[in-house]
């Protein structure tokens, strides 16, 4: 007999030997768990439920219900098995010991979904004013102005939501809220004590130009939201309201010394006395200096040119700069209170 004819028989033999174990693995693996998952409040079938079997040390098996909630796991080894019925918006159930050949019948109950809790604010079940309606306003008190040196208000608005500081400079600063950040910003409505404290003719805030002191400053209000456009024009995206002290309610004198960095020395001072029950007034000035960043602009001529449109005193003269910041600010402010009820507030600075 040739080799490949040996090679042929030995092979024949062998699989004919192979087929009763692969006959009993098979018949092992041919078991079948049925069942049906239904509502247990209405009873009604549920579709798409994710049915697990799952043998202790052994692999999983799944299967999804049909349209009338029945489902079937099949090839299954003869072993018990825990059976698990999982869906969206019910409680999960399982049952457990159930043989190839039995059913696990699943009623599952609907789950209560607690979400994270939201809390709506109004005023009454009314219609309301939009200046009625709550907005979200950032204040800064008086603790945390006295504690921080600052050259300008927006020194103080730092870490508050909602706003951002573009700064150019020791003194140069502008404030955006709810846009985009530019140079000249005037988007956003600044007031002084109920009054703009913008530059009208330019319609661009300017914080270094404020005539209030730090040590007269009460508290700052900042507020984004619909509300804001009722201030009126450049309101669209927020007010910055600085308020100082009133002479009625702070009485005393103050006067501060500060330093820092880039040769920056402020001293402050304010005085407030109340004359009677009706009238009361209050000073307040302030001194700052500092030495700015220099910066070279290499497009910049060395000298001014000798055309026309250059003063006669600067032409052919060396252009410098000047980095050196000076500032000088002062307030007057009275107060009278004709009746109760009634304030009138007269300031100068």
């Amino acid at each position: 007999m040739s080799l490949f004819f040996r090679r042929l028989l030995a092979s024949a033999v062998l699989a004919v030997g192979l087929l009763p174990a692969a006959g009993t693995r098979l018949g092992a693996q041919s078991g079948t768990i049925t069942g049906k998952v239904t509502d247990a409040s209405t009873g009604r079938p549920l579709e798409n439920v994710g049915v697990k079997a799952q043998s202790p040390g052994g692999p999983a098996y799944g299967a999804i219900t049909a349209a009338d909630g029945t489902y079937r796991i099949a090839n299954l080894a003869n072993a018990a098995y825990t059976i698990t019925a999982r869906l969206i918006g019910y409680e999960s159930k399982a049952q457990v010991n159930i043989r190839p050949g039995q059913s696990a019948n699943f009623a599952l109950t609907q789950a209560t979904t607690t979400l994270s809790q939201t809390v709506v604010t109004a005023s009454r079940s009314r219609p309301e004013k939009a200046l009625d309606a709550p907005a979200q306003i950032s204040v800064i008190s008086s603790e945390r102005i006295e504690s921080t040196p600052a050259v300008t208000v927006t020194d103080h608005l730092r870490n508050t939501p909602g706003v951002d500081i573009n700064r150019g400079g020791i003194a140069q600063a502008n404030v955006v809220a709810r846009g985009f950040n530019n140079a000249f910003s005037g988007s956003m409505l600044m007031l002084q004590d109920y009054r703009f404290a913008g530059v009208p003719s330019l319609r661009v805030n300017v914080p270094f130009l404020f005539t209030g002191t730090n040590e007269d400053i009460d508290r700052m209000e900042v507020l984004l939201g619909p509300a804001s456009a009722l201030y009126g024009p450049n309101s669209s995206n927020g007010v910055l309201h600085v308020i100082t002290k009133s002479p009625f309610n702070s009485q005393g004198t103050t006067i501060s010394l500060d330093g820092g960095e880039r040769s920056v020395i402020r001293a402050g001072v304010r005085t407030a006395q109340k004359i009677n029950e009706k009238v009361a007034f209050k000073l307040s000035g302030e001194y700052m200096q500092g030495k700015d960043w220099e910066y070279t602009d290499r497009s910049e001529p060395v000298t001014f040119p000798t055309t026309s449109n250059v003063p006669a005193e600067r032409r052919g003269q060396t252009n410098q700069r000047d980095y050196d910041l000076q500032r000088t600010t002062g307030e007057a402010r009275l107060d009278v209170r004709p009746t109760e009820g009634m304030e009138a507030i007269t300031t100068l600075g």
